[in-house]
């Protein structure tokens, strides 16, 4: 018996089975790597490639660069690199610092204020709006920023 594969959506499937092995073997790995391949294993199902970056701005008029959420560790700009200026606890750019307007559990613009209106923005390079980055789950524009709530409880937020 001959089997005949035809067909993209069969050549989707398969790139996203074989992605989620390696996901699943990627318990060891950073939590930008786990994202980079979740990314990348969402647009295999889809048949979408993933969008290329996704950044986090906040402040008043989302004017702030607060860093790449799909960038490796070692990017200079990524929020997963502790020793850059998005991913420190000490830099004012950053929702790692309990401190600053970003990641306060007070201020209007941060991630980690599970009350805040005005929370960082989620987009892509191309300006593709995905929602925010916020504890806030009834903010009615947390979209996609959803899946990131149980990292920022978890790990940003924490204190």
């Amino acid at each position: 018996m001959k089997t005949v594969i035809q067909g993209v959506g069969v050549s989707v499937t398969l790139r996203a089975i074989v992605l989620a092995v390696l996901l699943s073997l990627c318990n060891g790995c950073s939590p930008a790597a786990r994202h980079n391949l979740a990314s990348a294993m969402s647009g295999a199902a889809t048949g979408i490639a993933p969008p290329s970056k996704l950044m986090i701005f906040g402040g008043e008029g989302h004017r702030t660069y607060l860093g790449c959420l799909s960038c490796s560790d070692y990017s200079t700009d990524s929020v997963f690199n502790a020793y850059g200026d998005h991913g420190s606890r000490y830099s004012n750019e950053s929702v790692w610092n309990h401190y600053g307007d970003f990641g306060s559990r007070y201020s209007d613009y941060g991630a980690c204020n599970p009350y805040a209106n005005d929370p960082p923005v989620i987009v892509d390079s191309e300006g593709t709006f995905y929602g925010r980055l916020t504890l806030n789950v009834y903010h009615p524009q947390i979209a996609a920023g959803a899946r990131y709530h149980d990292w920022l409880m978890s790990t940003v937020c924490e204190q």
